[in-house]
């Protein structure tokens, strides 16, 4: 079988979509299908990471999805090539492919994107998910953009652009021969806000290849980055409530955007960048606890499982696909999102923990999340979709 895959990024660029994507490329190759990958991607860094895979660089012009793809011609030679398009981004083909080819294509979700444009299906206006009869699109967004520091021109267009032609694509993910989402949660909200009568399914991503991490320290770790819908203000303020209690340290990856990170670390909060290889590797031994305190509604929360695989106790509001994810396990301690009171307790309880019993509390979360998530069924349940809709 010969699957054609379409991503806008290739990573390490992007987020957890990214890195299932490049997951399921690799799994697909072992499995004997043959995979070729079309992408939009300028970025040098992903040379290494995808070696081995054929990648092919399309021609286009604009940015995220509404990029434009120039390269029609060689777009269209790996589509006759192809049995199944697999779509993870660039949903804007799909049409293209539908009209000219008719060739079978499965659209895989990572987010709520396209029934919300900006893919979160939450409203930080007031700070809850989006109704389904929802009319408001266009103040949605800039409240959005400029939340996550847009300027005024870039959340006034972002706003005019993704709440007028960005519903457009939702249209293109309608003609999909079959849908899959990574949880029953984001199957249930997405289905809430859109119609579509493709089948769906709801397949686990794969796991990363990631070994038991030593914890070294008694420390928190934040990896959510300062985007509002990742909970860091909620974080800020739960800390402040235990701080005459416990003096621990708070390690908060992707911070860039911190000007002035001094105060923070006079309040035990230690901002980084984005962490890479070793440095992350030695912030990670330094922490103990892993605090996840999403406001959205996650899809999946790659961050979560990863805490997880590494063997860390981990605090995670009950948001999306993540209770799914930590079902029955002992070393998670759940809170209700935007709820601060809630956060600085389960803190407290983490915290107070004492550092043999967190080790053993994490080893046997990894122990249970490694029986739960099986790459090779994942893969399996994806080869069996691409069967189903090329038959």
């Amino acid at each position: 079988m010969n699957v054609l895959i379409l991503s806008e990024k290739l990573w390490p660029e992007g987020s957890g979509g990214e890195l299932a994507t490049y997951l399921y490329a690799r799994l697909l190759a072992e499995k004997g299908i043959n995979v070729k990958i079309a992408t939009t991607s300028s970025s040098s860094s992903s040379r290494d990471v995808w070696s081995g895979l054929p990648v092919h660089k399309l021609r286009a012009v604009g940015h995220g999805k509404y990029t434009l793809i120039l390269g029609l011609k060689e777009l269209g030679r790996l589509i006759r090539w192809a049995d199944v398009i697999y779509c993870t981004e660039l949903f804007s083909v799909i049409p293209f492919v539908k009209r000219n080819f008719k060739k079978p294509v499965v659209v895989h979700l990572h987010s709520y994107f396209p029934a919300c444009p900006v893919g979160s299906l939450y409203d930080l206006r007031k700070d809850s998910v989006c109704k389904s009869d929802g009319h408001e699109c266009a103040k949605c967004i800039w409240y959005y953009e400029k939340a996550h520091s847009r300027s005024l021109m870039q959340a006034t267009n972002s706003a005019i652009l993704n709440s007028t032609i960005g519903k457009l694509f939702l249209n293109s993910v309608r003609l999909a021969d079959a849908i899959i989402f990574v949880s029953e949660a984001q199957r249930s909200l997405f289905s809430e806000h859109a119609y579509f009568s493709s089948p769906s399914y709801v397949i686990y991503n794969p796991l990363p290849e990631l070994p038991y991490t030593p914890i070294e320290g008694d420390d928190l770790g934040f990896f959510g980055g300062l985007s509002p819908l990742k909970g860091f203000h909620i974080l800020a303020k739960a800390l402040s409530k235990i701080r005459n209690k416990h003096q621990v340290k708070l390690h908060a990856a992707k911070m860039e955007r911190l000007v002035y990170p001094g105060p923070f670390a006079k309040v035990g909060i230690i901002p980084y960048g984005k962490l890479y290889n070793a440095s992350y590797e030695n912030v990670y031994r330094r922490v103990r606890t892993v605090v996840f305190p999403s406001i959205c509604q996650e899809s999946f929360g790659y961050v979560a499982l990863e805490a997880l695989i590494r063997g860390r106790l981990l605090v995670a509001s009950r948001v999306g696909g993540v209770p799914e994810i930590t079902e029955g396990l002992k070393g998670v301690l759940m809170t209700e999102p935007n709820d601060v009171d809630g956060l600085a307790e389960a803190l407290d309880q983490a915290i107070s923990i004492d550092r043999s019993k967190a080790i053993e509390l994490g080893l046997k979360n990894r122990e249970s999340i490694l029986k739960k998530f099986n790459n090779q069924r994942s893969v399996s349940e994806l080869i069996r979709v691409f069967e189903r809709v090329s038959s």
